[in-house]
């Protein structure tokens, strides 16, 4: 469908997202995508949203790339009245974030990285479930799904899913949550806010920084009062692109990054309160910023110079003093197993880590 309004060049402020598409319905959700030299596979993502049934918005946020990013965001845009094309300095995923939620129109608010992709079958059939929520006034603040990680090298799938501790297809309150598996933290792939839920929480990110989908994850969970778990798995997550923050040697790179970004977790929440007040919201949460105990800790070992295996006791003493509840809990955890002091003991933590690698698949 031909559209001629859906751009906007926000480099200098001249125009609004949302005066693109003013006048216009209540979508049921907006579905961001932060672009930064994403010419080579942002169109998969993109085709992967056109055949969904439910009102959307999708916002194409090209972040100062280099490449031919804006040309096929703008492409889109000028072919389908849903998409808006979006043009801003570089400021990192975060800020990408930050702009789509401040013009998000939508009801529900939805991140997708330009290298992933949805099930378009399993999207719909989310939407549909969301959309009779909403209808029969019992609108949850959050949904979660299943998702999939996508190999490239080894071409193979593995599915995340929640089954085991959330009641599936109905929505329900943080006091019917069972246990949580070790390997079954919620990732930002399987998290779909309420948009008035991210506003209300306040919920800013750092710009210029890598990893901060922690926070997008984490500040808004305690304004959760209703969750609705669909036993589904409509998001697809790459895995192995060259180049990807997830990738060792790009963390590795970056962990100074990584570190910011378990350090603003760790502050984020009185876990002492939390823990008082919601126990399970509590429990999931802490489990999240386990996994980032985890992964900072394990990529400091592998670094291995006295500098880097400064920085992680200095992590965990941080964590000790900042958030006493919350350590108690980590220390617990498989982080607090892998922190080990002794060069042995590093050696079988990062053993550890690439055998859990291959097993359950997550990178």
């Amino acid at each position: 469908m031909a559209n001629e309004g859906n751009h906007v060049q926000a480099s200098n402020g001249s125009t609004t997202g949302a005066s693109t598409l003013s006048g216009k319905s209540t979508p049921l959700i907006t579905f961001v995508m932060p672009c930064y030299n994403s010419a080579k596979f942002m169109r998969g993502g993109i085709e992967s949203l056109l055949g969904v049934k439910h009102p959307c918005e999708i916002l194409l946020i090209n972040d100062g790339s280099k490449d031919e990013t804006s040309q096929i965001a703008h492409e889109y845009a000028d072919r389908y009245e849903q998409i808006v094309a979006i043009d801003q300095e570089n400021t990192n995923w975060g800020g990408v974030v930050n702009h789509g939620l401040a013009l998000a129109r939508g009801l529900y608010f939805k991140v997708i990285d330009s290298d992933d992709r949805f099930d378009t079958a399993a999207l719909d059939r989310a939407l549909e479930a969301l959309s009779l929520a909403v209808e029969a006034d019992n609108a949850p603040d959050l949904m979660i799904t299943n998702y999939t990680y996508d190999h490239m090298a080894s071409k193979s799938e593995r599915i995340m899913q929640y089954r085991s501790f959330f009641p599936a297809g109905r929505v329900f309150g943080w006091d019917e949550m069972g246990r949580q598996g070790l390997d079954k933290f919620i990732m930002i792939h399987a998290a779909w806010y309420k948009t008035s839920i991210l506003r209300e929480s306040g919920v800013e990110l750092p710009t210029g920084v890598s990893y901060m989908d922690s926070l997008l994850l984490l500040h808004p969970m305690p304004y959760v009062k209703k969750l609705l778990y669909l036993n589904l798995q409509p998001y697809h997550y790459l895995i192995g692109r060259e180049g990807q923050s997830v990738e060792i040697d790009v963390v590795k790179k970056c962990i100074d990054q990584q570190l910011m970004a378990t350090k603003l977790a760790i502050d984020d929440n009185d876990y002492s309160a939390l823990f008082e007040r919601e126990p399970n919201c509590a429990t999931l949460m802490a489990g999240y910023v386990s996994c980032m105990m985890s992964v900072s800790t394990i990529h400091l070992f592998m670094i291995n110079t006295p500098e880097a295996l400064k920085k992680n006791d200095e992590l965990w003493d941080y964590l000790k003093r900042k958030n006493p509840a919350l350590y108690d809990n980590v220390r617990r955890s498989w982080a607090g197993r892998a922190n080990r002091k002794t060069a042995l003991g590093r050696l079988l933590a990062r053993g550890g880590y690439t055998i859990a690698k291959k097993v359950f698949k997550f990178a």
